[in-house]
């Protein structure tokens, strides 16, 4: 006969803490007391980590990434579109290791096996099960949008690890005898998370909301434990706020710019997509029953009273509920509501362990089909670069093909030993930087060159981060310059040199005192390269690098993004 687990209650007479908590009672087998789920959940753990690390050195740096990678070099304390956080990581985490995919993202492979940890820590304390903790956390790290943010540098690394860690401290804060060591955790947890990402703004206020509607915790609100960690919250967030004062709140108008909300229209498409976006990140059945969770969760907690389901209401619900009311205005990317999916998820996981959300078979079926798209999603890379150069797909040709798909992930690192060599020659003469039109490209070639803080965007539209630091170097004026363009059609078959490099020296003569063509690198489909100086390569190139050796940089940038 199965065992009951019952969660323990504070006793309110040793303290402010809450009168007893409704006791939660879930199964436990008694073969189970002998295991050890931590132990298990390390093992699967060092194994996810081993394939994350495969798939991070195998796999080229997307642009994204590499700008991300790139603030590591570049410590602030704030950037030009988030907070800093993401610079930090890449500065702690191996970022400074040049040239290794590897070493830029040991940073979110550290902090998403990390955030795993911390998401079956809670669980068990929510909940009292072991079995159910493991569980959670190795579906977790399944999802396919939480695996691959395992892998892959972006803020919401930082922002999903430290929004995890303040709910954590914030639940044992708050069902203890107000006790002030985890609310000063919580309050730097939550620091460290608005440090990550502005999402962080939405997910937080609403654990607040949690104390006063829970019956169970009103009184806490009239204690100053929750009211100091929002204090060091703040406290923690103060260098950001200060850095954006200086830059005036340049944070702020960005993000609120980028929205275009002032001039945006309903759009029902944007919503849409971001619905079937998620039940693909998120894998069908799970979306599904993520959604369904949070109605039958509610009607539990009303019935109930139960606190841990208003508590993951709260954690979870308003950041994706937010981002799909403001997505029928503004275009949502898929990713940004993922640290409020986790709240939800461990909600729907512990409903469908109490038999109150979709039955074994399709329990079964939900846990084939995320192990399914997260294993599609890690080998898409290898089979697009397996596939032949002419694979197009029926689909939105023009961007749908192996040729597109292998000429922007391959030659990177060739690129960036020819612009390496080069830029350290024509710096025995002088001040010399590698140029290129925009801040996307400027940022793969300051990581494959390994000159990460000599590369920089000749186009004035989207300099981002790259504005202050040109700024910091005089704004380049008289500088010489390797200017690399990626030809855009390489099939193209001009008939003399003339004509293959006439547009580009209308764009760069007047940004230059001199310009001057050199031989270009052109990639081919086995890996092989060729410099040519011509107007034509000989056999068909997947992608072909236009290289100019330019003098006397005038510190004007062009108004248009070649």
């Amino acid at each position: 006969m199965p065992l009951q687990v019952l969660q323990s209650s504070p006793d309110p007479a040793k303290g402010v803490g809450p009168p007893s908590e409704p006791k939660v009672a879930v199964p436990l087998s008694a073969s189970s007391q002998n295991d050890s789920p931590t132990a298990k959940l390390i093992l699967f753990l060092v194994v996810i980590g081993i394939l994350r690390c495969v798939a991070a050195r195998t796999i080229p740096l997307l642009a994204s990434e590499a700008y991300y990678w790139l603030w590591g070099r570049y410590l602030a304390a704030g950037y030009f579109d988030h907070p800093p956080m993401a610079g930090v990581m890449s500065a702690i985490f191996f970022g400074w290791v040049n040239g290794s995919e590897l070493a830029a993202r040991s940073g979110p492979i550290v902090l998403g096996l990390s955030t795993t940890l911390v998401v079956y820590a809670l669980m068990r304390d929510l909940f009292s099960n072991d079995r159910l903790a493991l569980k959670t956390a190795i579906l977790f790290s399944l999802i396919p949008v939480f695996d691959l943010g395992g892998m892959l540098i972006q803020p919401d690394n930082s922002l999903a690890f430290f929004s995890a860690l303040t709910w954590l401290f914030f639940w044992r804060a708050s069902k203890g005898n107000g006790q002030l060591g985890y609310w000063i955790a919580t309050g730097i947890a939550a620091g460290l998370a608005l440090l990550s990402k502005f999402h962080a703004w939405v997910l937080l206020p609403p654990l607040y909301l949690f104390l006063f509607i829970s019956p169970n915790h009103r009184k806490l609100a009239r204690t100053p434990g929750p009211w100091l960690a929002m204090a060091l919250s703040l406290l923690v967030l103060s260098p950001n706020l200060i850095w954006n004062a200086q830059h005036d709140w340049i944070n702020y108008l960005y993000q609120f710019h980028r929205s275009k909300l002032g001039d945006s229209k309903f759009d029902l498409v944007n919503t849409l997509v971001l619905i079937g976006g998620s039940a693909i990140t998120l894998s069908p059945l799970i979306s599904v029953a993520m959604i369904w969770s949070v109605w039958r969760g509610w009607r539990a907690w009303r019935s109930t009273r139960e606190s841990q389901l208003l508590f993951l209401l709260c954690a979870g619900v308003p950041l994706p509920l937010f981002l799909f009311i403001l997505s029928s205005r503004v275009e949502i990317s898929l990713h940004w509501p993922t640290t409020g999916f986790a709240a939800v998820f461990l909600l729907m996981m512990v409903l469908m362990e109490r038999g109150e959300l979709f039955g074994p078979r399709l329990q079964r079926a939900m846990w084939g089909t995320c192990i399914g798209i997260t294993a599609l999603a890690h080998l898409i890379p290898y089979i697009l670069l397996g596939l032949p150069s002419d694979w197009v797909s029926p689909y939105r040709p023009d961007d749908l093909s192996t040729r597109r798909f292998k000429s922007e992930f391959l030659g990177w690192k060739e690129l960036g030993r020819e612009a390496r060599e080069t830029l350290d020659a024509m710096k025995s003469k002088g001040p010399a930087v590698i140029m290129t039109p925009d801040f996307h490209r400027a940022s793969l070639l300051a990581f494959y060159s390994e000159r990460p803080r000599d590369c920089f965007p000749l186009s004035k539209k989207g300099q981002h981060n790259f504005q202050f630091w040109r700024e910091e170097r005089g704004g380049l004026a008289g500088y010489d310059a390797l200017v690399i363009i990626g030809d855009p059609d390489p099939d193209a078959g001009y008939p003399n040199m003339d004509k293959k490099y006439e547009e580009h020296l209308e764009y760069l003569r007047p940004l230059f005192e001199h310009v001057e063509p050199a031989p270009s690198l052109v990639i081919y489909e086995d890996g092989s390269t060729e410099k040519l100086l011509g107007p034509t390569p000989a056999r068909k190139p997947l992608r072909e690098f236009l290289l100019f050796h330019c003098t006397g940089f005038k510190g004007l940038l062009s108004k248009q993004q070649n």
